[in-house]
């Protein structure tokens, strides 16, 4: 294991934290007044890479996706190697496109936060 990677597990504690605020504070009920009938996703990786940029040093912090896949998560990378950190939208929410409903009485735990190799791009990296 590599110590970028042991830095990021050690996190997932505050990145749980912070996403369960995001979640605390969303409506969820397809008439939040800000998202809609969408989900959290984009808030939540928002305010773990916020938690990531306080906590690793010297860590660049991209925004990470797939192509078709609405669902967004964070990139960290540092020295030659990338993660992508996530929490999976089904701990938090179900639905799919742009339409979610929030699961009541979710507690997002450490373990839901999940830390996983990407490639490394030169100029940063690129959602694909």
């Amino acid at each position: 294991m590599t110590r970028l990677q042991k830095e990021l597990l050690a996190l997932r504690p505050q990145l749980a934290a912070a996403a369960q605020q995001v979640y605390d504070g969303w409506e969820g009920d397809g008439e939040d007044p800000e998202l809609g009938s969408g989900g959290i996703c984009d808030e939540v990786a928002e305010i773990m890479g916020n938690v990531l940029s306080e906590k690793v040093a010297d860590i660049e912090i991209f925004d990470g996706g797939q192509e078709g896949d609405d669902h967004a998560w964070v990139v960290a990378q540092r020295d030659g190697e990338a993660y992508g950190i996530d929490i999976p939208p089904g701990v938090y929410e179900s639905g799919g496109g742009y339409n979610w409903r929030k699961k009541t009485g979710v507690v997002i735990q450490p373990d839901h936060v999940v830390v996983f190799p990407v490639p490394v791009q030169e100029d940063g990296y690129e959602d694909a």
